[in-house]
């Protein structure tokens, strides 16, 4: 399923919960380039101003990649705490996002309730790597209060290098891939296919020492 599709789906039929329920003020705006919560991109958005950003990389051969970062037990967190604390750690990371790209011609969106994409321009496998992990780091020592309490929030990364032309549905569909590796490693990480090489290169290593212990 297309991921602009396969989204739709996800959020109109997974039970509401919290401040997650749309309101229809939300919902008229699903067609809205700009998110209103957060300020960012909306996905419609982000397939509309992507994937010319995409074709001129590629006629220009330069590198570019394409990152899913979703909220690590975002459920949790807007269960424990009130719907205006869950919409602060939002706009918080939206806000981190937004200057983390400022002034780099990279397009940040909020993809979905917990769910934010980067296109980033310019850098290759490598310097995309870098740049998600010091972002999952700035996100992972961000503090926020609630009441008499504090808490931090962490952030799974999948991020995908652009290699040739596709649709932007193949974009999305391979970082939300390695984003699906990232949860299942134990979140708050970045996953891409440099992270799987090297966890493949790694294990026969482990188990090696283990076979020796």
């Amino acid at each position: 399923m297309p991921y602009l599709q396969c989204q739709h789906f996800r959020e109109t039929e997974r039970p509401p919960y919290g401040w997650a329920a749309q309101s229809s003020a939300q919902t008229d705006a699903g067609d809205a380039l700009v998110d209103p919560q957060t300020g960012l991109s909306t996905l419609r958005d982000f397939y509309r101003r992507g994937q010319p950003l995409v074709d001129g990389c590629l006629s220009r051969k330069t590198p570019c990649a394409v990152a899913i970062i979703d909220i690590d037990h975002f459920r949790r967190l807007n269960e424990t705490y009130c719907e205006e604390t869950a919409g602060r750690v939002l706009r918080a990371i939206a806000a981190k996002l937004d200057a983390a790209c400022c002034g780099k011609g990279h397009l940040p969106t909020r993809l979905g309730i917990e769910a934010f994409g980067l296109l980033l321009i310019g850098l290759d496998e490598a310097g995309a790597m870098d740049f998600c992990e010091r972002l999952r780091l700035d996100i992972a020592a961000m503090r926020f209060e609630a009441g008499d309490s504090d808490f931090s929030v962490t952030v799974s990364i999948g991020l995908a290098k652009i290699c040739g032309p596709e649709t932007f549905d193949n974009y999305l569909n391979a970082a939300e891939q390695f984003l699906f590796m990232a949860k299942s490693h134990g979140r708050n990480q970045v996953f891409s296919e440099r992270k799987v090489v090297l966890h493949a290169a790694e294990r026969p290593l482990s188990s090696d020492h283990d076979a020796g212990a």
